[in-house]
């Protein structure tokens, strides 16, 4: 995997920005504001970004199929047996939470997103000690 150093910075910011989102959100609370609501959104994006960005260096130097889309690089991991076929489907799910919040769609649901959350960043966490653990940081 790539660098140790550089896996555990990138793992590092995006569970930063997952746990700001969490904040943000507060899914035990009543429903965020509309400002807390949007960057919470960001913070998402942001660290699904960064789990994308390290299953295409997992996927690059494992040699594994180069996908077709982000969401593919998950299921290109759990076709090589190194996430399972659930759970590469939750993060392929967040792929697509990712372009919409990036592109502003208006399938954007605020209610979904909060109602989602605790299975998706479950997911997301349990990516980032997955690649931390292959990369040995």
């Amino acid at each position: 995997m790539t660098r140790a150093d550089v896996v555990a910075r990138k793992v590092a910011r995006a569970e930063g920005w997952l746990a700001a989102a969490e904040r943000l959100l507060d899914l035990d609370g009543d429903p965020p504001a509309v400002a807390e609501r949007d960057l919470a959104s960001f913070y998402l994006q942001l660290a699904i970004q960064e789990c994308i960005d390290l299953a295409a260096h997992w996927v690059a130097d494992d040699g594994l199929t180069v996908p077709e889309t982000a969401a593919g690089t998950f299921g290109v991991l759990a076709d090589a047996r190194l996430l399972t076929d659930d759970h590469a489907a939750l993060l392929a799910a967040s792929a697509g939470l990712r372009n919409r919040i990036a592109h502003g769609y208006a399938a954007l649901d605020a209610q979904r997103i909060r109602a989602e959350a605790p299975r998706g960043l479950t997911a997301l966490r349990r990516f980032l000690v997955a690649v931390s653990e292959r990369a040995g940081s």
